[in-house]
């Protein structure tokens, strides 16, 4: 009887591993995949026809695609439990979906006034300022390697704007600034409460996205009508974000932070490859100051990403 037990739960300890395993091949493509689709977002933008002056209409169409794709699925997933799910919406919920509104408007007022390379070299921060939040916010420890990191940072941030006396550059990577601090606290707020659903927030970022960018558009007496590519690009655009952010959602389960912080230059280096490869057609080539300064950023990111790797595998049981 004992023999027989023991060979079961060797058979049992085996079938878990393979699932977990399987867990782990599955999450770890998922995030790859959301990566790619975030970088998306680059190329659709840069196909805007007049963007400078459809800011504020691309942002209202984006935010609503954002909203309805997120909450359909979840509708479709929860079903009788949908009203429930819709009852657990908390402050930080709230306050989550206005920084990732506001992220939204920042990455959009960003690309359109600088380069795709120097707006996802900022969004590249995040990993590092969310160290920062957390050890602030959560009380989370930060390490030595981090702090070293954010040093490394600061130096690839001066590299990168040094020398430049486009005004473009310098505010667009300011709005890049504020759009990687944004998503930065966003990711604090929803990782306050594990209990609360993770994809309510963005739901909530879209539809406050969208309120926002219509009541500006209210207020200085603009229009909502855009030429019909640019309102295709906006649905595709809030589109492809939302698909990003369930699938992240659900990869995010299975992976230790070290990796998915490595995952997440996904979305910037591929921003920065879809403008550059010539047969898209925008031909986007990022200069010497601009690759020197992010080239630096990304092996302090990819420091952190191994080391906080290290650090995970170290404590496992």
């Amino acid at each position: 009887m004992t023999i027989n037990i023991i060979k079961i739960n060797f058979a049992y300890l085996g079938f878990s591993d393979i699932v977990m395993q399987n867990n782990y091949f599955n999450s770890f493509i998922m995030v790859c995949i959301a990566g790619m689709f975030w970088s998306l977002g680059a190329p659709i933008v840069r196909f805007i026809e007049d963007s400078e002056n459809y800011r504020l209409a691309y942002l209202l169409y984006r935010g609503l695609s954002v909203s309805i794709v997120i909450m359909i699925f979840i509708l479709f997933r929860e079903r009788s439990n949908f009203l429930n799910s819709i009852k657990r919406i908390d402050s930080w919920s709230m306050l989550g979906g206005l920084l990732l509104a506001i992220a939204m408007f920042g990455f959009i007022y960003s690309i359109t006034v600088t380069t795709v390379a120097v707006t996802m070299i900022m969004l590249a921060l995040s990993p590092l300022i969310s160290s920062i939040l957390g050890y602030l916010i959560l009380d989370e420890s930060i390490s030595k390697t981090t702090i070293i990191n954010m040093f490394i940072v600061i130096a690839g941030i001066l590299v990168m704007l040094t020398g430049t006396d486009e005004t473009g550059t310098l505010i667009g990577a300011a709005y890049g600034f504020i759009v990687a601090c944004c998503y930065s606290m966003y990711t604090i707020t929803i990782r306050h409460d594990p209990e609360i659903p993770k994809l309510l927030t963005p739901a909530i970022g879209g539809i406050l996205c969208a309120s926002i960018a219509l009541l500006i558009i209210v207020l200085t007496d603009s229009s909502v009508l855009m030429p019909i590519i640019n309102i295709s690009l906006s649905v595709i655009n809030g589109m492809v974000v939302a698909v990003g952010l369930i699938l992240f959602s659900f990869g995010a389960k299975y992976l230790p932070t070290g990796e998915l912080v490595l995952l997440s230059l996904i979305e910037v280096i591929g921003g920065i490859f879809w403008v550059w490869l010539p047969f898209i057609g925008i031909n986007e080539t990022p200069s010497l100051s601009t690759l020197a300064g992010g080239s630096i950023i990304l092996i302090a990111i990819i420091n952190q990403g191994l080391f906080t790797k290290k650090n995970h595998a170290m404590l496992a049981p």
